[in-house]
């Protein structure tokens, strides 16, 4: 999907700095895995002018001994009300080390077969909590200050699910996954309680956790705007995997079935 991110309420950062502590001692565990969520529109609202959207995101997370591996595809057909429909193509890939520190990046976007963005470049944080630099080297060469506290985007998967397993119900930071040139989003992440999953039909061990259901809003970094670009809303289990996905825009929202997920095998390191 177009990014995966934050959840909702700013402030209480002297609790979060109790409670991020505290969650340091149970780190999280992400599984390897490929998944396929069945796209489909949620809800279309006044001026979105869209009558109907459907499509498939395929998503590989996978451990690579000294990092995070995360690549996706995602497929849509938008349809609209006036007549006529717009086929859209994200593919994305990543990596991120496993101390936080280093990111590289390469998203390619596609309207109707044509490519109409191709974004690549790296990101390097100064140390844990501290700022850095994003480069790009497409669409041209430049660079973004990231403030301090960016996480990367598994870094941020992983305090997210540390937070929620420590008892908290608030994260903020920035974050920074490449995908467009704007640099850095603010999010705010609210986390509800870890509930027991509705029975899965998918057959997996994957599934066979509690989840925490959250909800994440987005702001460009720096925005006096109240209201977030888009927002997003999940559960996730404590192994990384999100089921119940649904990504809220201005006018419109998409929402992701879980179609079918499979464990990979773990890198021989």
């Amino acid at each position: 999907m177009r990014r995966l991110r934050g959840v909702a309420l700013f402030g209480c950062m002297a609790a979060l700095a109790s409670v991020a502590s505290a969650a340091a001692a149970v780190p999280a565990e992400l599984a390897s895995h490929l998944a396929t969520y069945r796209m489909g529109l949620s809800s279309s609202r006044s001026g979105s002018g869209m009558s109907n959207a459907g499509g498939a995101w395929t998503y590989k997370f996978v451990d690579s001994c000294d990092g995070w591996v995360t690549e996706f595809r995602l497929v849509m057909t938008y349809a609209y009300s006036e007549g006529g429909q717009i086929e859209t193509t994200t593919d994305f890939l990543g990596w991120e080390s496993k101390d936080g520190l280093s990111y590289r990046f390469r998203v390619r976007q596609a309207r109707d077969g044509q490519v109409t963005e191709e974004v690549e470049g790296t990101a390097r944080l100064n140390g844990a909590g501290q700022g850095g630099i994003a480069r790009y080297t497409r669409p041209e060469v430049y660079t973004v200050k990231l403030p301090k506290g960016t996480l990367f985007p598994t870094a941020h998967t992983i305090r997210l699910i540390e937070t929620a397993r420590a008892g908290g119900r608030i994260l903020s930071r920035p974050l920074f996954d490449g995908q467009g040139d704007e640099g850095p989003f603010d999010t705010s992440a609210q986390i509800g309680r870890a509930v027991t999953a509705q029975p899965a039909t998918l057959n997996s061990p994957l599934l066979e956790s509690p989840v925490w259901p959250m909800r994440m809003a987005f702001f460009p970094a720096g925005s006096t705007d109240p209201l977030p670009e888009f927002e997003m809303s999940l559960t996730y289990h404590p192994n990384g995997v999100a089921e119940d996905i649904e990504q809220i825009f201005k006018t419109f929202s998409l929402k992701g079935r879980l179609e079918s997920i499979e464990t990979l095998p773990r890198a021989k390191c």
